[in-house]
């Protein structure tokens, strides 16, 4: 008899030692469930017995009342609350004449919109730091004087702007793969379109093809580096390079890098064989650097635009929506799947759209590039659009407040940015 009354205290401490049993993530009432591990009927009320207490054998009636196990009072259980899903509420804004702020939620996607009316506001883009070589969030590259401003060109770690970009009529990065770029005239008509650069060099009778401007001096090739890069090229020693005023070479480094770059003039960086090229030139030599950015759609000219921003793919053409990106050879992280995204546009009327997507998140998934393309024409009203930088570089400021919420938990160091500023 004492082994049955050991046997069955024990079994009551090992309930009292044992943790109740898990609920369902979705199960945190208050109130007891029937399979919960505690749950006791009522006091005073008896209960039926189950089939299996019917045929059970009548207890020892040798043993006292004293010996008979005590019911176990179980401990009240503290289930742990529900953690509330942080809520993302979209910023309010008075309303200004010139200016909408639209916001798209369905279906689990959260997308914002700015549209600034083109007689009243013009377009603008910004690097980061004042310079290619550098890196800042799109809320310290908001200008006093900007109403918005968004993330705009891919971009490599050092900042280097890894798209055909022009500012200011002056070029600040390029790349060689055919890509869609927005281009911005003076008077603020803008063109949408698949472009290409080429750049040539002309000098005592020869011609040279250049690589790119501003961006990384590959092996065996020529890169220009104006002012919009650094105060130097950042360059190693293995080849030649010339500094140039105007017209005129005013200095020869000939195994030698890193040159200081002239606020009025640009370096002809030349590596390994490429160096070759410039043997036979001198100090005074006159020389000229032709540039041409061809929209290979045979639409405008970029030419005449005073600013460029090269990004990609096309998302709206014409008023449709029309996705190039497997024509501009995207990878697949960009390509492919929902991701926030970026996209620059304008109305059928000619206004500025600035938008975003937030995505990798519990307010919103994203979006694919067919799914932007639709949420840009059907929802903000785009008849051209182009897709800018996203993922966690996806940023939008308007009136000095961040407006989405940034993938990375914060705002991510980007190379530039474009901006709508008064007239």
């Amino acid at each position: 008899m004492f082994k049955q009354i050991a046997a069955l205290l024990f079994a009551g401490i090992f309930l009292l030692t044992t943790p109740a049993a898990a609920q369902p993530d979705e199960d945190f009432s208050d109130e007891p469930t029937v399979n919960e591990p505690f749950a006791k009927p009522p006091v005073n009320e008896p209960q039926p017995l189950a089939d299996d207490e019917k045929t059970a054998q009548p207890p020892d009636n040798n043993s006292s009342p004293a010996d008979e196990p005590q019911p176990i009072q179980a401990p009240p259980v503290d289930r742990p609350k529900p953690l509330d899903e942080p809520k993302f509420e979209p910023p309010q804004f008075e309303e200004v004449e010139g200016l909408e702020f639209l916001v798209y939620h369905q279906d689990g996607v959260m997308a914002f919109a700015i549209i600034a009316d083109h007689e009243k506001y013009q377009l603008r883009p910004v690097l980061a730091k004042g310079q290619v070589r550098g890196r800042a969030t799109v809320s310290q590259m908001n200008a006093p004087d900007a109403i918005s401003t968004i993330n705009a060109s891919y971009f490599a770690p050092s900042g280097e702007i890894l798209g055909n970009t022009k500012i200011d009529g002056l070029t600040a990065g390029t790349t060689y793969f055919i890509r869609s770029a927005i281009g911005i005239r003076e008077d603020g008509t803008t063109i949408f379109g698949r472009q290409t650069w080429r750049g040539v060099l002309q000098f005592n009778g020869n011609e040279v093809v250049v690589d790119g401007v501003d961006c990384e001096r590959p092996e065996n090739g020529v890169i220009v580096y104006n002012g919009w890069y650094a105060q130097q090229t950042g360059t190693n020693n293995f080849g030649v390079e010339l500094v140039v005023r105007g017209d005129e070479v005013v200095e020869i480094n000939r195994d030698a890098g890193n040159s200081w770059i002239p606020r009025d003039g640009y370096v002809i960086s030349a590596h390994g064989t490429a160096a070759e090229n410039f043997a036979a030139v001198y100090v005074g030599d006159k020389i000229s650097f032709d540039e041409d950015f061809i929209n290979v759609e045979h639409g405008a000219d970029f030419n005449e635009a005073i600013h460029i921003i090269g990004a990609g793919p096309t998302l709206v053409k014409d008023g449709e929506v029309y996705v190039t990106a497997d024509a501009e050879q995207f990878p697949n992280d960009i390509r492919v799947g929902r991701a926030p995204r970026s996209a620059v546009g304008i109305t059928q009327y000619g206004d500025y759209i600035f938008a975003v997507v937030d995505g990798r998140q519990a307010h919103s998934k994203g979006c694919t590039l067919e799914e932007w393309a639709r949420i840009l024409k059907n929802s903000f009203g785009a008849v051209e659009a182009i897709n800018l930088d996203g993922g966690g570089s996806t940023e939008l400021v308007f009136k000095g407040q961040l407006v989405n919420k940034p993938s990375d938990g914060r705002e991510r160091p980007v190379g530039d940015a474009l901006t709508i500023i008064r007239r």
